[in-house]
């Protein structure tokens, strides 16, 4: 097959990377169809192929070699008299560790230079590595997008539904006969509430959660939304930001930060302050970010995949770089595998703190002769 273009590789790049719009108006509710069809068309156009599918079982870990954190330091407490017992030591509680989600669960591809049929994992929207390396299919409604996970053991996701299938109407943000629910499920994939969030003439998107609230981007900021009561409380309005909250294609939320991404014209992350949404940093790596941005969980440390452009066109080394919020300082540039330009498969596809030095990655690549991809987990310490 003659050389693709390095131009056309980076359109099949950011095809697969296109953030959708607002989740408001009815094209929306299958976005998720409409996405996989323009992966498939760019991925022909380039004769590219790339079938993805989830499998389970025993998974290669590699792994940098580490000792164990220290324990924490109990807190120092006054002298006793000697008739007294000794003072318990006060130990932190640990900080449990994150989920670790694949960011396209629910995507397929068309190989064989696009004439194949569908291959990879269609109708799991929701898809979760667990700690021993084990891969699970959450049971999920139709119609759920943007899962983020408790520490509990729930998912959160929202739910779009057409409430009037085979109806023409006027699409765009007013629509009619569209239902957008914040749906909460328990550790079984139950139901455990499913709320209606949407305003109509507004967009909606899911950021994350603390297992109390779910944080929310809307027209007017970053909200909090409780999950039990349904209350929301705004957090950061976006005219105090002075940026559009909603309009970011990546974006985590910490303790006392929020880091986000927004353009795939290199690979830049802003750090701002939840307080007054003011830009502290920009952090800036050479090449092209990918999903799976994501803060440790103290806030203190932000993990950003990227994908390195190459001098030429071929192959391109995927790598997780790890900085420090507060001083932008760059503690960790890992490669993680290679993304091979005749299949398009291998690439980072989500990424979790274990721990407050530890990174789990995962990381999907077709092995040879295969139809399906296998999926690894990377761990990368940061020092």
């Amino acid at each position: 097959m003659p050389a693709v273009p390095e131009d056309l590789i980076e359109a099949v790049h950011r095809a697969a990377q296109t953030t959708p719009p607002h989740a408001a108006d009815l094209a929306n509710v299958h976005r998720r169809r409409r996405a996989r069809r323009r992966r498939r068309a760019a991925a022909t156009a380039g004769g590219l192929a790339a079938l993805v599918a989830l499998t389970g079982g025993a998974l290669p870990m590699l792994a940098d070699a580490r000792s164990a954190p220290a324990p924490a330091t109990p807190s120092r407490t006054s002298a006793a008299p000697a008739t007294s017992p000794p003072a318990t030591p006060v130990v932190p509680a640990a900080i449990p560790a994150q989920r670790l989600l694949i960011d396209m669960a629910g995507a397929t591809w068309r190989g064989d230079n696009g004439t194949g049929p569908d291959a990879g994992l269609p109708g799991v929207a929701a898809v979760e590595v667990l700690p021993d390396g084990t891969v699970r299919r959450h049971r999920v409604p139709d119609g759920w997008e943007q899962t983020v996970a408790s520490a509990d053991g729930r998912l959160i996701g929202l739910q779009l539904t057409d409430l009037r299938p085979g109806v023409h109407r006027r699409d765009g943000p007013d629509v009619e006969g569209l239902s957008v629910k914040l749906v909460v499920l328990g550790p079984d994939d139950s139901v455990q509430t499913a709320r209606e969030i949407r305003v109509r003439g507004a967009g909606v998107e899911l950021l994350g959660t603390d297992g109390t609230v779910a944080y929310l981007a809307r027209d007017g900021g970053l909200v909090a939304h409780d999950l039990a009561t349904g209350r929301e409380e705004m957090l950061l309005r976006s005219s105090t930001a002075g940026v559009d909250l909603l309009a970011a294609s990546r974006t985590d939320l910490g303790p006392d930060h929020l880091v986000e991404q927004r353009t795939d014209d290199g690979c830049h992350t802003d750090v701002r302050r939840l307080t007054d949404g003011k830009r502290i940093a920009r952090l800036t790596l050479d090449g092209l970010c990918e999903n799976g941005l994501r803060l440790s969980p103290n806030g203190r440390l932000v993990a950003v995949p990227y994908q390195r452009l190459p001098d030429r066109v071929g192959d391109r080394e995927q790598r997780l770089a790890v900085f420090d919020v507060a001083t932008g300082t760059l503690r960790t540039d890992r490669p993680v595998g290679m993304s091979h330009r005749a299949s398009a498969a291998g690439r980072i596809q989500g990424v979790a703190w274990a721990d407050e030095t530890t990174v789990r990655v995962a990381w999907t690549a077709r092995p040879e002769g295969a139809r399906v991809d296998s999926v690894d987990v990377v761990t990368v310490a940061v020092r």
